[in-house]
């Protein structure tokens, strides 16, 4: 369940400021977004457990890149984690399946994490 937290919302403008991050606790994925503006006195801030929301993961992405992991076999992401974890449809993991998986860092290392 996502957390949210706001104060004001602004009309975006160059001062705007976004941050947005992804990382593991206690063996889950976790991902955080923040938002300032000085100009306008305002931040805002969203959070939560699992994939991040579409912006935040593009946020990322654009950032630190992805990684292409290999999905089923004996050397690839096992699906059940990989469907689990990503929450993915049964569309996406037989795409992930056949062409792998491109994931962020972060959840490169979890998904790795599985194989153990």
């Amino acid at each position: 369940m996502p957390e949210h937290f706001m104060t004001f919302h602004c009309t975006p403008c160059a001062s705007c400021r976004d941050e947005s991050w992804q990382r593991i606790v206690d063996g889950r994925l976790r991902w955080e977004w923040q938002h300032y503006c000085p100009v306008s006195k305002t931040q805002a801030c969203d959070g939560g457990w699992g994939p991040a929301a579409e912006d935040v993961r593009e946020e990322v992405v654009a950032r630190e890149g992805t990684v292409r992991l290999e999905v089923g076999g004996p050397h690839g992401i096992p699906l059940k984690p990989l469907r689990e974890l990503m929450a993915l449809s049964l569309p996406e993991l037989v795409h992930a399946r056949t062409h792998g998986f491109e994931a962020t860092p972060v959840e490169a290392a979890l998904l790795r994490g599985t194989l153990g």
